[in-house]
């Protein structure tokens, strides 16, 4: 039963005028590649951007372990423009020293590290270059969790959509290509269009890869499954590893709304189906919360539904 929490820490912070704000205690700092390529940074520069990042990111790692959850997604953006300097962030002892020192740390305290690499991974397209860039940064997700010192496995995911709709067999054979470091961490989560449960598992059957259910995802394609027989389906998925899943909610008043309007996360949980809230209090699965408001928004579930850390 690990509740964990997504790229982010909020912290409050009282400004002059009495307003209470919150700030993100990574502090994430990005770099534009139009910038790069016009030479607006020296390479030092983008080093410390990198080293900003990381250390940021253990600071989180161990303010999150204080507060008793147990799972937290890394960044997708840890190392901007990594893909354009490949060889200056792999050789740099500074940033494995401080990877290593994460994964040292996660390991010793039981943290579930994952990540969950932006919507241009896309191993299913049609497009042979689309298909190379994203194994390309399925490959560098791969590195920082080696770097970590983390096992190659499932538990440790690097999770992705199942990518263009009704192109499964190009996802299974592209699934077959990857090294075995991302495939043995690789998880694929059900959305809203394209592919369901049912069609992952599918995909599962070809390839082992398991299926990390969105219960939020499956509101808006069930694909004749109800909740708890989309929510089996996919932990049987997992083997003798705990399986991940996603909990996010649609706004109370969007119920009503549009496509976009409903799929939007909310600041707050305001419900969580039974079977996984049970499933969760039975130390059978973990549950990322994607909300706006991070741990302050689990903080307040804890109390408001008996959610167990």
């Amino acid at each position: 039963m690990s509740i964990g929490l997504c790229c982010q820490y909020l912290e409050p912070i009282v400004k002059k005028s009495g307003k209470t704000e919150y700030q993100n205690i990574l502090n994430e700092r990005n770099l534009q590649y139009g910038q790069f390529l016009n030479n607006k940074y020296s390479n030092n520069e983008i080093h410390q951007v990198w080293i900003n990042n990381v250390n940021n990111l253990f600071s989180a790692v161990k303010k999150i372990q204080s507060e008793g959850f147990k799972v937290f997604r890394v960044s997708s953006n840890l190392f901007p423009l990594y893909d354009s300097l490949t060889d200056m962030l792999k050789s740099s002892d500074e940033i494995k020293s401080v990877l290593k020192k994460i994964g040292s740390f996660a390991l010793e305290n039981s943290i579930r590290l994952t990540t969950h690499p932006d919507q241009f991974v896309v191993i299913s397209s049609n497009n042979p270059s689309i298909i190379a860039k994203s194994i390309k940064m399925l490959d560098h997700h791969a590195w920082i969790f080696d770097s970590m010192g983390l096992p190659e496995s499932s538990y440790y995911a690097i999770n992705i959509h199942g990518g263009a709709k009704n192109n499964s067999d190009v996802l299974v054979q592209s699934i077959k290509t990857l090294k075995p470091n991302v495939r043995s961490r690789l998880t694929l989560e059900n959305d809203e269009r394209s592919y369901s449960v049912a069609n992952l598992f599918e995909v599962y059957s070809q390839t082992g890869v398991p299926v990390l259910f969105d219960s939020h995802h499956h509101a808006f394609n069930e694909d004749g499954m109800s909740g708890e027989e989309a929510f089996d389906k996919s932990c049987s998925t997992w083997g003798s590893i705990k399986p991940l899943t996603h909990l996010s909610n649609t706004e109370p008043g969007m119920e009503n709304g549009s496509f976009t309007e409903r799929r939007k996360h909310s600041d707050y949980v305001h419900y969580i189906p039974d079977y996984q809230l049970k499933s969760n209090n039975n130390n059978q699965i973990d549950i990322e919360f994607e909300f706006k408001m991070k741990n302050l928004a689990i903080t307040k579930a804890v109390k408001d539904f008996g959610i167990n850390l």
